[in-house]
């Protein structure tokens, strides 16, 4: 090996023991190398390749603060780190989960500490040579000369270079990602005419994704997973198919696999916790979420849709559970907003979502007073952004409008996204349903729950057990029509026989008040009519006397 590609190459060791910085100094030293400089930690390393031009960097993944990944992420997602540049990554045990975690930015070459001078010297020259003989290739991709890129490697795969492979997977993702679909398929299918290549298997199924022919994708996928279970792209892919073909919950269940082999997989955790929160799974969004909140501190995937969702899904949690609880759960989603608040910049539609959920918390905390303040700032951005705004978080703005007793101001949000949306029936539905329940579907199941629990203790004559298990219900839904009836209901019934119980009259009169809001075309509305006229027409002029004294 000649000394040539040493003595041209500048080198960035990062490790955060002084001693090996300076042993593996010395060992390029001897292999001819000149121009090397050292980071100790992760965060100098990149403030150094930020402001210098590196061909090699060898970093060790147990760095203090930021680890290797997130280095080689931040260089690579930034593009501070050329493509024709070589990422190192040296560890004292190579890991699974370390090689699993590496979804999009993936090391040149893995080495195992200790080393020694003759392996170093095996594994650079190798790294060398090769990325000598492809720096034109690789230099085409860095300036974004696609044609010029795709024809370098058409080249090379025409001679039977024996960068035939690599040429051939590069050729391929060069023709999908400028949308050459078909390109791209040519290149993989020759390729799995000759041997069976889970690369170019997994490059088969996107092409079929972007196509929309998801039948032949979730084939391919399944037979992948089942030949390779660490192929981790393929369950992340499959789960994407999924979701597209409106089967959420089976993303959900592939993604949870995903994450039990690769825990550390930031955008993984992040893409689990949005699919959980559509599925209406608010625990499993709560912990992905968190996971990836939690693994993103020093990461470049630290992102504010993260935080925003996991402090969407803490409040939303926090809604279902018993009302002494309540208080206690909803401190850290208050802590999460704080954070929010302190540590990113965010645009008028970020800030819309931070007010919603933020007042949302201060509602079910009873702070009216900062809740109206914060539904006040909401309106403002939303008047700024609000025709852009995906339908749930439009719904979750009403929503908590609805639970704020401001009811024209949801009617008219809920109306015009009615209006925008008329050709999704799915999406008429869930509008109707907040209108008579606006809260999470966790607290509408746990108000069903004791709603049951109530009207089955009426039908055993126990009132004053029916009365309080629908009271616990309308802690976690007020305003729904059906519960509300029934406690008028079974006041009613406990009235025949103490006509003069003026705690009765008020807690009927409540309820008949808090579904004043049903239409005449509401199915519960006919009954709602005759209990409150059975009611006003025998108790009405006493509730007021008794308010009144």
């Amino acid at each position: 090996m000649f000394n040539r590609e040493y003595r041209n190459a500048r080198f960035l060791i990062v490790d955060g023991n002084t001693q090996l910085r300076l042993a593996l100094e010395k060992m390029l030293k001897s292999f001819g190398a000149w121009y090397i400089d050292m980071a100790a930690d992760g965060d100098e390393a990149i403030n150094k390749c930020e402001h210098g031009l590196f061909d090699v960097v060898i970093c060790d993944y147990q760095l203090s603060g930021r680890n290797g990944q997130h280095v080689l992420e931040e260089l690579r997602e930034r593009k501070i780190l050329r493509y024709t540049s070589l990422f190192v990554m040296m560890s004292a045990e190579t890991t699974r989960e370390m090689v699993l975690a590496a979804i999009d930015h993936q090391p040149d070459a893995y080495i195992n500490k200790p080393i020694t001078s003759d392996v170093l010297k095996q594994r650079l020259d190798n790294l060398l040579v090769d990325n000598e003989v492809l720096y034109e290739l690789k230099h085409a991709i860095d300036m974004e000369r696609w044609s010029e890129a795709i024809s370098r490697c058409e080249e090379k795969i025409a001679r039977g270079s024996k960068y035939l492979r690599w040429c051939e997977k590069t050729v391929a993702e060069l023709y999908f990602q400028t949308g050459a679909l078909h390109e791209a398929l040519r290149v993989y299918q020759q390729v799995l005419s000759e041997r069976t290549l889970i690369w170019a298997q997994v490059g088969v199924a996107r092409v079929h994704i972007a196509q929309a022919d998801y039948d032949l994708a979730e084939e391919l996928l399944r037979k992948v997973v089942a030949a390779a279970p660490n192929c981790l792209v393929a369950y992340d892919l499959l789960a994407r198919v999924l979701v597209d073909t409106h089967r959420g919950k089976e993303a959900q269940e592939w993604l949870v696999d995903a994450v039990s082999l690769s825990p550390t997989a930031i955008l993984r955790h992040a893409r689990l916790g949005d699919i959980a929160w559509d599925n209406q799974d608010v625990d499993c969004a709560v912990e992905a979420f968190r996971n990836a909140v939690e693994l993103g501190r020093k990461s470049i995937f630290d992102r504010l849709e993260n935080h925003l969702g996991f402090s969407r899904s803490l409040c939303e949690r926090a809604g279902a559970l018993p009302k002494v609880m309540r208080e206690a759960a909803l401190q850290e989603t208050v802590e999460v907003l704080r954070n929010i608040d302190e540590r990113f910049v965010m645009n008028d539609a970020a800030r819309f979502q931070y007010e919603v959920v933020a007042a949302k918390t201060c509602s079910m905390l009873k702070h009216e007073e900062e809740r109206d303040e914060r539904l006040a700032r909401a309106e403002t951005y939303y008047q700024s952004v609000g025709l852009s705004l995906p339908s749930a978080r439009v719904m979750e703005y009403a929503q908590v409008l609805l639970a704020s007793g401001k009811d024209l101001e949801a009617e008219f949000i809920l109306s015009q996204l009615s209006l925008m949306h008329g050709d999704e029936p799915e999406l008429q539905k869930r509008i109707e349903e907040m209108r008579d329940e606006p809260v999470s579907p966790a607290a509408r199941q746990k108000a069903a729950e004791l709603n049951k629990q109530g009207i089955k203790l009426a039908e055993q004559d126990d009132l004053k057990g029916a009365v309080a298990a629908f009271n616990e219900a309308l802690e976690y839904s007020a305003r729904h029509p059906a519960l509300n009836l029934n406690l008028a209901q079974v006041l009613l019934k406990q009235l025949s026989s103490s006509p003069n119980d003026g705690a009765a009259r008020r807690a009927c009169a409540a309820c008949f008040d808090r579904i004043i809001h049903i239409k005449p075309t509401h199915k519960q509305y006919p009954r709602f009519q005759h209990l409150r006229s059975k009611f006003e027409g025998t108790y009405g002029d006493g509730v007021e006397a008794q308010s009144a004294g």
